[in-house]
């Protein structure tokens, strides 16, 4: 990792933090932030800038991010970034009258009615998209990655052109080893052999606890289909006995991990009721043109993996 920072005598005015990660077309995430004294000064736009040029050095193509609400005008409109896609944010609740109450501007007698109410559509709505069960299907939770999801990598990694390289070097850093997070690791397994996993993990958010499937990876088969969907029905059992409140997690519409996501009754939630965006911006770091498709985000497969913040 490369950390660039300014500093006026002894206080940090600025840090940014360029952390290469591999994609099969080559990639550094960048994460910047500047003192809420100094900002307006022009401290994040030379951070970026020396940034982008050390990762030219090291030949690294194009920078990967998210913009927060305060710095994405500014990537967009200063630092040559490109907004690949806003990535959908799928939800499937679980306590409905929670959720509801949860929302500050909603406290009148008929939304707290249409709060009861809908649990039982929820607790229905789960009852229909309840999965049969797949007698050669076999689902464990995990400790640690094996050799064989690096044979797993070599035969999902044809999802998309451009995907972060998820072999076991890379889910042992992100997952395995994290150093201040917890997350939990399934497997999906046929006869023994590894179709597919995911990791998740519990945060809480004012006042709710969400279950957030951080990364979900199968094979791109019948078989791999339905692993991922196991996955997903797997992972609720498991956040449901530490209370979660409701599920979610980002990823592409287009993604074939989404159908699973669609299959234990997960729904895009509407962009206009999204408390936060979630712009994902390309910076391309090279002097030569880049690839054609570098910014169709059908190109592209990405998850919660892909973001440093959970």
């Amino acid at each position: 990792m490369l950390e660039l920072i300014t500093h006026n005598r002894e206080l940090v005015t600025g840090h940014i933090a360029l952390v290469p990660l591999r994609y099969k077309t080559g990639n550094v995430a960048i994460n910047a932030i500047t003192h809420p004294d100094y900002r307006g000064r022009g401290i994040f736009i030379i951070l970026h800038d020396l940034g982008f040029k050390a990762a030219a050095a090291e030949n690294i193509p194009f920078t990967f991010g998210y913009a927060n609400l305060y710095s994405e005008k500014g990537c967009l409109r200063h630092l040559g970034y490109r907004e690949l896609a806003r990535l959908p944010l799928w939800i499937l609740p679980f306590n409905v009258p929670k959720i509801l109450a949860s929302q500050p501007s909603r406290k009148n007698v008929t939304w707290r009615f249409a709060a009861q109410t809908a649990q039982p559509l929820a607790r229905l709505w789960s009852t229909v998209r309840r999965l049969r069960r797949a007698a050669t299907i076999t689902i464990e939770k995990i400790s640690e990655f094996g050799p064989d999801f690096n044979d797993l990598w070599a035969i999902a990694s044809n999802i998309a052109n451009n995907i972060l390289i998820r072999d076991r070097l890379f889910l042992t850093w992100r997952f395995g080893q994290a150093p201040t997070r917890r997350y939990d690791l399934f497997a999906a397994r046929s006869s023994g052999r590894l179709l597919g996993y995911l990791a998740g993990g519990t945060t809480l958010v004012e006042g709710l606890r969400w279950g957030m499937i951080v990364d979900l990876l199968a094979e791109d088969t019948k078989e791999g289909r339905s692993a991922a969907a196991r996955l997903v029905a797997a992972y609720h059992r498991h956040i449901l006995n530490e209370g979660a409140d409701l599920a979610a997690t980002l990823m592409f519409t287009h993604a074939p991990t989404a159908a699973a996501l669609r299959r234990n009754g997960y729904l895009v939630y509407p962009p206009s009721f999204i408390p936060r965006e979630f712009p994902a911006l390309l910076h391309w770091n090279m002097p030569d043109p880049a690839p054609p498709r570098l910014f169709d985000p059908k190109t592209w497969f990405i998850t919660l993996a892909d973001y440093d913040a959970l």
